[in-house]
Order: C-alpha cells, then sequence, then structure tokens
C-alpha cells in the first residue's frame, strides 16, 4: 500500500508539471526531469525489497564522480593486502590510521532543542529485520554489530529531523582488535540514513549496523566514531 502510494504520489506531481488549466502542456527543463527522475528513483530503491542490492542505500553524488584513472586505480589495488577483501566490511584496528577525534556525544552533534538520545546496547546478529518484511543478511563469514539508539522528542511540538542530509560516516572499533565502518542502508530505521517527524513525546527505534568477522563472539567494548560536518568525533555512548 506504501509503495502504491509513492507511485501515485509521483505521477501526480509529474502530471501537475505537465498540464495546466485549459493551457498548453508545460515543457520541463533538463533540471526539472531530473528532479523528477531522481526523486521518483530514490521512492523505488526505497520501499524496493526485491531489487538485487536490498534495501542498500546508493549516493547519487557518489555515482556521478568521474571515473578513476586506471594507473592510479592500480596503484591503490597494489597496496591491499591479499588476505584483504577490497571494500570488506572491516579491518584489524592497528591497520587503520585515523586523525585524531574530538568527544562528543549524539545530543552534541545531532540534537535539536527537545530531542535526546539513549544507547539501548549492543548485539550480534547475521541479519537485522525491521518490521518482520525489511531485512538485510550479512556477509558470507561475517556477523552484525548492531547498535541501538533510541531518539525522543521531549518537547511539546512535533520534530523534524533530517540525518541523511548531513552523510554522518560511522566506525566502530569492537574489542580494540576490528574497526569497521557503518553499513548504509534506507531502513527507516538506519540512524544514518534516518528522515521523519516524531510526534510530541515519541520515541523513534533507530539501528548502526556494521559487518565484523564471525570470530567476534562478544562485545568486551567498543569505540564510536563519527566523520560530520567535516570533523572527526568519538562518540561518548
Amino acid at each position: 500500500m506504501r509503495k502504491k502510494t509513492v507511485q501515485i504520489a509521483v505521477a501526480a506531481a509529474a502530471g501537475l508539471m505537465l498540464t495546466g488549466c485549459g493551457d498548453a502542456a508545460y515543457s520541463l527543463t533538463a533540471d526539472e526531469e531530473s528532479i523528477i527522475v531522481s526523486y521518483a528513483a530514490h521512492m523505488v530503491t526505497k520501499y524496493n525489497t526485491y531489487q538485487k542490492e536490498g534495501l542498500t542505500f546508493v549516493d547519487m553524488e557518489m555515482s556521478e564522480e568521474e571515473e578513476v584513472p586506471e594507473e592510479t586505480e592500480q596503484q591503490d589495488t597494489e597496496t591491499v593486502p591479499d588476505d584483504a577483501a577490497p571494500g570488506g566490511p572491516a579491518a584489524p584496528a592497528e591497520d587503520a590510521q585515523q586523525p585524531s577525534a574530538q568527544t562528543a556525544d549524539f545530543a552534541q552533534l545531532f540534537g535539536t532543542d527537545g530531542i535526546s538520545f539513549t544507547y539501548v546496547g549492543a548485539r550480534l546478529d547475521d541479519s537485522y529485520v525491521e518490521s518482520s518484511y525489511y531485512a538485510v543478511q550479512a556477509d558470507r563469514g561475517y556477523t552484525y554489530l548492531i547498535l541501538g539508539i533510541d531518539i525522543t522528542n521531549n518537547s511539546q511540538e512535533e520534530a523534524a529531523l533530517d540525518y541523511l542530509s548531513r552523510q554522518p560516516q560511522f566506525s566502530v572499533t569492537v574489542n580494540e582488535e576490528v574497526r569497521s565502518p557503518a553499513e548504509i542502508t534506507v531502513l527507516t530505521q538506519d540512524f544514518s540514513t534516518y528522515v521523519g517527524t516524531l510526534a510530541a513525546g515519541e520515541t523513534k527505534e533507530t539501528v548502526l549496523l556494521f559487518q565484523v568477522p564471525e570470530s567476534v563472539v562478544s562485545v568486551e567494548n567498543l569505540k564510536l566514531e563519527v566523520s560530520v560536518d567535516g570533523n572527526n568525533y568519538q562518540i561518548v555512548l
């Protein structure tokens, strides 16, 4: 039903731009066509659970970047260890050289008036299921480290939130051995891509998903970091 509503809304928006009250059909500019196509593609990606890539988020700006020259790409490939999968989910913490990060909490980085955040813990699972019908599966040899973050609107008014536009890049170091970047999805509960409104007093459950090797069977300690707005932070949980 939700998918059909989105399709009708996109069709209606396009129809309104193409028609008028008895006037000649409106001719779209290239920019207007691009806006409609981009919006429709995003909506299809967000709600289509049957596509090959599942619910993985695709950044349109990144997809439009120029291709890396062949010589540069070859040099980058040679620097990857033989036992490391290019673009793999996790890497040993000691191999990651990261700039020093400031210390902050979720409220300082993402909070607005009346909005608070509660870290509800971490767990390991080979998949994550949202609302019993959206699901993502960890790659072979990996499992998901799932961090829960509750967002609460403590004000008396509805609050609009948009973390997708800020494009935060989270990473986690587990047991001082494994460092992994967050897996970005378009799940409605993904904190990294969350866009929505919270009614007065409402709490929204969100998650951050990280793929770590199956050898990680317990979480003794973890360090959560984020790069946002051009700065690096270590988040106090």
